[in-house]
Parts: C-alpha cells; sequence; structure tokens
C-alpha cells in the first residue's frame, strides 16, 4: 500500500533525524542524506501539498530540514532550510565590528559574500574560515605579523605571490622605515581570497582540516598545535551563534541514497 509506505519513510526519516540530532552528529554527515525520497515506483499523485519542517540538533544548536512533497505521494525532497543571504551578511558583518569595534565596514562591505563564495570553493564551513580570520587577526585588515604578515588571514607576501598567476597581481607592500604601504594584502576581500587558494592548496596534499591549519600557520614541517586548538576554540564559539548560518561538513562525504530497499 503506497501511503503507508510513504508514512513509514516520514517516521523512518524523522526517527533518523532525531537520533542523529541527539548523538550530536555533525550536519555534514546528515546532508549527505538530503535529495529526493522515493518510497516506490507509483502513479499515485497527492490530494494536499503541504511542507514538512524537522528539526534536528547538533551540538545543542536547533537547525531544521524541510520536507517538500511533490505531486507524487511516493517522492518527497528533502532540504537544509539556510538563512537569507542578505542576513547572513549582515550577521558576519555585525560579528566583525563586535570583536573589532574599529573595524570599517566599508573595507568589509564585500567581505561576507567573497567568505562564503570561497569557503564554499574551498570545501569548509564559513564560518570555519570566520575563525581563522578571528584567530590570525582578530579582523585588524591592518595587522602585520613579526614575521611580516599582512592582513585578515596574515599571508606573507611570498607565499601570496604564488598564486598571482591565478588570483591577479597584488600590489606589493611597502613596509620601510618611514613608509608603511600594506598594499592589496591590507584588503579583506584580498586577503580572504588568497588564502582560501592558499589552504585549498594544502588540503589538496593534506586532507585533514588539522593538518591543513597547521600547515598554514607554520609552514610543511610545523608541528605546532596551538594553532589549530585556537582556531577550533573559536569555531565553537561562533556556532552558538545561529544567525551566522554555520554549516558542519564532512569533506568528501561519501553520497548515501534515503528510502531504497
Amino acid at each position: 500500500m503506497p501511503s503507508v509506505r510513504v508514512a513509514v519513510r516520514y517516521v523512518s526519516l524523522a526517527i533518523f533525524v532525531g537520533v542523529f540530532g541527539y548523538a550530536g552528529l555533525s550536519s555534514g554527515a546528515l546532508e549527505r542524506y538530503l535529495g529526493v525520497a522515493s518510497a516506490e515506483d507509483a502513479d499515485i499523485e497527492r490530494a494536499e501539498q503541504k511542507d514538512t519542517v524537522l528539526t534536528y540538533a547538533p551540538f545543542g544548536f536547533d537547525r531544521a530540514l524541510i520536507v517538500k512533497p511533490t505531486k507524487r505521494a511516493d517522492i518527497v525532497t528533502v532540504s537544509a532550510a539556510e538563512p537569507d543571504a542578505g542576513r547572513l551578511h549582515r550577521s558576519i558583518l555585525a560579528y566583525v565590528s563586535e570583536r573589532n569595534p574599529r573595524a570599517s565596514m566599508r573595507a568589509f562591505r564585500r567581505y561576507p559574500s567573497v567568505l562564503v563564495d570561497e569557503a564554499a570553493r574551498t570545501n569548509i564551513d564559513h564560518c570555519l574560515s570566520l575563525a581563522q580570520a578571528q584567530t590570525e587577526s582578530n579582523f585588524r585588515p591592518d595587522a602585520v605579523g613579526a614575521a611580516g604578515e599582512i592582513g585578515l588571514y596574515q599571508i606573507m607576501p611570498s607565499t601570496a605571490m604564488i598564486f598571482e598567476p591565478r588570483l591577479g597581481k597584488l600590489r606589493k607592500p611597502s613596509l620601510r622605515k618611514h613608509e608603511r604601504d600594506l598594499g592589496d594584502l591590507a584588503d579583506p576581500v584580498v586577503s580572504t581570497r588568497f588564502a582560501m587558494a592558499y589552504l585549498r592548496d594544502i588540503l589538496a596534499r593534506k586532507p585533514s582540516v588539522r593538518d591543513a591549519l597547521t600547515e598554514y600557520n607554520g609552514g610543511p614541517r610545523g608541528r605546532q598545535p596551538h594553532y589549530y586548538r585556537t582556531v577550533m576554540a573559536n569555531y565553537v564559539e561562533i556556532l552558538e551563534r545561529p544567525e551566522l548560518g554555520c554549516r558542519f561538513r564532512e569533506r568528501q562525504a561519501r553520497p548515501v541514497e534515503l528510502a531504497r530497499r
């Protein structure tokens, strides 16, 4: 009976969400199951189409899944509820301003959209990238490190030059005694693009986020774990802010089909 099978699928999905949410499984693992769920081949149409919202709480933070019916009674689509882009961007800017009240919102105007896009290209949560910027400079785009690192993500100019063929030429910094021009790396957008390109390059060789962040901070021979721990501590803090739209992802998660017999 198709109606019974569909009911069973809904119950199974509810149990699946409840158990995995209670267990604290990341939404990255859960998102592997998002897509189209089919109970059986059938031509029966729904009498009423109404969305169902299922909530789950990975690590105690409420998230939502939207179960959308289709015209066929045996098929539903499952998607994650995402924040409105404009609202998300404003929330990111508010967080930057909270951490660095002196930050120029004009300088950071394009940062949220670039942050989200570059994090997606790197296949990491944009909130993790946000935590990295907080760790590196506390959102001070004019920060200069002891070894000459510059900007939001504290990139060495020599490292940034490696990625110029892909990302375009940079205006170089000039840090002479009577001159302090930080060049393009002091632009939050430029810093984000070059930092994420560098991180993608490392992740291609070292798929572990822990290893990749350690190398980002200390070079290929970096062995200090404190940087990774600090980034993750800031990440956990950011995860407590639902308005920042954080997404828990497992890199290269293996797809699994839902509702297959």
